[in-house]
């Protein structure tokens, strides 16, 4: 039985969308645009849900949780090239001052931004009466990722666009009793 969540859809993509505008306008002085919105629902969360950006490209996953009211985890899928572009603009640098091997730094920088962007989504949580603390970035490698959550109260994954590179939100939430 679907249970109610205290977040409208609309409300839950509002959050997502100003957060990414927020950091990529001020950061990155970049826009990016909502490109679609996947809705796991009760039927098929528990499948593994195939991210709508191409799985076999290299990528970076930047996550973050927070707890409170609402508790949950927001996963940043960036593909490689976006993610070197994005460590480029945030530490002033050319994408040839970065080795293929400086795996560090983009993660850093990867780490930072999502940092930024689940630190935007959680004020706005908390300016709609939803109190909750972050967790520490964390930062994933790979290709062909697949998030099969063990239990979820709502699970939404929000790709976007930015200058014709792709990028995906996983955001996943539940609400604490």
């Amino acid at each position: 039985m679907q249970q109610t969540f205290p977040i409208s859809d609309e409300e839950l993509e509002a959050l997502a969308t100003n957060s990414i505008d927020s950091v990529f306008s001020t950061m990155l002085e970049r826009s990016a645009i909502l490109k679609q919105v996947i809705k796991i629902d009760e039927a098929n969360h528990r499948e593994g849900i195939r991210l709508p950006i191409d799985a076999n490209t290299p990528m970076i996953a930047g996550t973050v949780g927070f707890l409170g009211n609402l508790t949950g985890i927001i996963y940043i899928f960036m593909e490689l090239p976006l993610a070197m572009e994005a460590t480029c603009k945030l530490l002033d640098m050319e994408e040839s001052d970065i080795g293929v091997e400086d795996h560090e730094l983009v993660n850093d920088a990867i780490g930072e931004l999502t940092n930024m962007i689940v630190g935007t989504f959680k004020n706005d949580l908390s300016n709609k009466g939803y109190e909750c603390r972050m967790t520490i970035p964390s930062i994933l490698r790979g290709s062909n990722f697949s998030i099969e959550p063990a239990e979820v109260a709502l699970r939404r994954i929000f790709k976007f666009d930015c200058e014709g590179r792709s990028f995906v939100i996983d955001v996943l939430m539940k609400e604490e009793n």
